[in-house]
């Protein structure tokens, strides 16, 4: 506090100490002034919000023919059945609007509470300015996660429910939270994915040059002499290799290439990583590629070839609009023998391929989209086990070389046989091994397309067999690409 020049003595001193005093406690008034107004505004906002969406999801309910009342949703006597899942989702987001009416209501609460006992403070801070700002810092509503154990379909109802604020603040401070989360829509996880990924390339890059440095040889090229860290070298530079494919993928698409988007992605292990070339939330055709052992994330690049080479075999076949994603979002075996015997790959993956087409149901726009999952080797045998025990939410189902999916019959997946679709090329060793049960070519009723090249006699002996034959299907004269073009644009194969 300023002093009176020449005031001295006992009556100078006890003005200058309640001054202080009463600065000190005008600070703090300003402080909790500001964190109540910081509080309200986003209270606000956060209503506004959820008026919007009450709206949106009464509208969404009274074009179903349904009602909502209590926190209940129930359909309008003498109205027609409704499609499976309608019900559900709007019950999803009622509930969700119910939350996070809870949430602000408690979070401004606190923040009146804490206002009231002084527990917001200046901070010892110079100037009724500086007082505001750090108020309103130790203000503001809380940005709820996810709903714990959600559904895809739970996840966009609370996505839905948050606002453009609370969106990009979610982006912006904690993408780990929602880049993987299915039922958030693919351009969002898209957003939060990208951020991750440069992290990811240079926190690896750094780690590949820590361990570099301990190459007794020669620093300088660690790749050369036999030494214990070359082999996780190897392995950090070939993540790295994914990584950048992705990355040039996704900025740089080749001539006539759709925009990719990076849905999903895990360093850890081998890696995983899925990439959708075209938006799978607004096509009419969207399938997904599951493929098969050996697949990780040092090996992308491969599997987004074959994703953009279906995407523009489906146009070919007359499809208006398509997305193929490149699904490497499980731990696939490592090799043949002995991994790829073992039909435990499969069933750890078989829930998370299910969310994932759960996922692309919830957060597509506009009509249902005509949802196929094409698996080629092993991941025929990880759809097949999905589809079996999860029961996919997809129209279409392809295997392409497969050694066995798990059942005996079509119809145990889900779908009606001919719904189902197989091939395998006359050269493929992999038919002389079903370890994992009946080849689904040999289903009866299934549809069962024609690969390789036109007029290739088949194989006279053991010796006919190639193993090249295995890895071909997706070459740009092989007729199976045709095919699978054609499956994914909703036509007859051949």
């Amino acid at each position: 506090m300023a002093r009176f020049d020449g005031w001295t003595g006992d009556a100078s001193v006890a003005a200058s100490t309640r001054g202080n005093s009463l600065i000190t406690t005008v600070e703090q008034l300003v402080a909790q002034a500001s964190a109540v107004r910081r509080g309200a505004h986003e209270v606000q906002i956060a209503l506004e919000r959820i008026s919007a969406f009450v709206r949106e999801t009464e509208e969404l309910a009274h074009h179903y023919g349904l009602t909502i009342g209590d926190g209940c949703v129930v359909p309008i006597p003498g109205q027609p059945p409704l499609a499976p899942g309608i019900q559900a989702e709007i019950t999803d987001k009622v509930e969700q609007i119910l939350r996070r009416a809870a949430d602000v209501d408690a979070d401004f609460a606190a923040i009146m509470t804490r206002a009231m006992r002084g527990e917001i403070s200046e901070q010892g801070v110079g100037t009724l300015a500086q007082a505001a700002d750090v108020g309103a810092a130790q203000s503001g509503l809380s940005i709820i996660g996810p709903p714990e154990g959600g559904t895809p379909s739970d996840n966009k109802a609370w996505w839905d429910s948050l606002s453009d604020t609370a969106k990009v603040a979610l982006l912006q401070n904690a993408p780990d939270l929602i880049r993987n989360l299915d039922g958030v829509p693919v351009v969002d996880r898209d957003a939060a994915n990208r951020a991750v990924l440069q992290r990811e390339i240079d926190r690896l890059q750094s780690e590949a040059t820590e361990i570099s440095r301990a190459n007794p040889n020669d620093p300088r090229t660690p790749h050369q002499g036999d030494w214990p860290g070359k082999e996780k070298l190897d392995e950090i530079a070939a993540k790295l290799d994914g990584l950048r494919a992705i990355q040039g993928r996704l900025d740089r698409p080749g001539p006539g290439q759709q925009q990719a988007f990076l849905v999903g992605l895990d360093v850890s292990g081998d890696g995983k990583a899925i990439i959708s070339a075209g938006n799978p939330d607004r096509a009419s055709n969207v399938a997904t590629y599951v493929p098969g052992t050996g697949a990780d994330l040092a090996g992308i690049n491969g599997e987004m070839v074959r994703s953009d080479r279906m995407v523009d075999a489906a146009a070919q076949a007359g499809s208006p609009s398509t997305a193929v994603v490149s699904w490497v979002g499980y731990d696939a075996p490592d090799d043949v023998l002995p991994n790829a015997m073992s039909e435990s790959y499969a069933d750890n993956a078989k829930k998370d391929l299910d969310r994932f087409q759960d996922g692309l149901r919830a957060t597509h726009e506009g009509s249902p989209s005509h949802n196929t999952v094409i698996g080629h080797s092993y991941g025929t045998t990880v759809i097949g086990h999905a589809a079996r025990d999860e029961q996919l939410a997809v129209d279409d189902i392809v295997f392409v070389a497969s050694p066995g999916v798990g059942v005996k019959e079509a119809h145990e997946l889900g779908l009606p046989a001919d719904r189902v679709h197989a091939t395998v090329d006359r050269n493929d060793p992999i038919q002389l091994v079903p370890v994992h049960g009946i080849e689904p070519q040999f289903f009866e009723g299934a549809d069962v397309f024609s690969s390789g090249g036109r007029n290739e006699p088949p194989p006279s002996s053991w010796e006919g067999y190639d193993d090249a034959a295995h890895s071909q299907y997706w070459d740009p004269e092989n007729r199976a690409l045709d095919n699978m073009g054609r499956i994914i644009a909703g036509k007859p194969t051949y």
